[in-house]
């Protein structure tokens, strides 16, 4: 609850100015923001272009943010999404199309397990491209960044029932894609 209480403490000062809160807002939850972006977009440029929309969104907005209608990650969560939204619907060519990053194998991993490991990454990251951009927010909010339904519906301002189905179905055709593929 502590967490909450200072993400508040922190949009209220970023709200009167403050440069130092804005920085520890921005590391605070940059990191996360960039992750879910990056599970959406497969590219870093447009994840830099977007996470720059974002914090200058932040800083422009952040004397209208409600604690009332919900918490600051959400909030967060939301104007990324409709960030990345925008950047999907200005890039020329699909996500689906680009592939994804590749992921260096940690220190001391065990060669065929890295192997594996990237396969297995190679095949889900495949899988969620093939989702609608709404599907691939709810996993990415739900299984990448551990958002409850309630605030991923505030994130992606549609009711939780909503964000159910979406999961659902994303579920649903994310085993069909991965069965096809021969991943259990």
């Amino acid at each position: 609850m502590q967490d909450v209480e200072d993400d508040v403490e922190l949009i209220r000062s970023v709200a009167h100015r403050d440069r130092e809160a804005f920085e520890r807002l921005y590391y605070r939850f940059a990191p996360r923001l960039g992750r879910y972006a990056f599970g959406m977009l497969r590219r870093r440029e447009a994840v830099d272009e977007v996470m720059n929309d974002v914090m200058l969104a932040v800083w422009q907005e952040a004397p209208r943010f409600d604690e009332r209608v919900g918490t600051v990650s959400a909030w967060l969560f939301g104007i990324t999404h409709k960030k990345v939204i925008k950047m999907l619907e200005r890039t020329a060519r699909s996500a689906r199309e680009l592939p994804p990053e590749e992921v260096a194998p940690e220190p001391g991993e065990h060669p065929e397990r890295a192997a594996i490991g990237r396969e297995l990454g190679a095949a889900m990251a495949d899988a969620l491209a093939k989702l609608s951009a709404d599907q691939r927010a709810v996993i990415e909010l739900a299984f990448g960044q551990g958002q409850s339904y309630q605030a991923i519906a505030l994130a992606l301002d549609c009711p939780v029932n909503t964000v159910k189905t979406r999961m659902f179905h994303a579920r649903k055709r994310l085993a069909e894609i991965l069965d096809e593929r021969g991943h259990p």
